[in-house]
């Protein structure tokens, strides 16, 4: 099937989009927060640690490939 208009697809204003984007931000940002606190407050530690266990390494949470619902 195709368009009939040639404008640019738009979201809209109650896209999912942003708030998937933000989850997987927010769960970075819980994930960082536990990770220093396992570390006794070591942060290269921590920092190892994310790089190992963060979204881009996680493919089920991976910001660049969502999750088919």
């Amino acid at each position: 099937m195709a368009r009939e208009s040639k404008r640019p697809i738009e979201e809209p204003p109650n896209s999912t989009v942003d708030d998937w984007h933000g989850q997987k931000v927010a769960d970075d940002q819980e994930l960082a927060d536990e990770l220093v606190e396992e570390t006794g407050g070591d942060l290269d530690e921590a920092e190892e640690e994310f790089e190992r266990r963060s979204a881009k390494n996680d493919p089920s949470r991976d910001i660049n490939r969502p999750e088919p619902k």
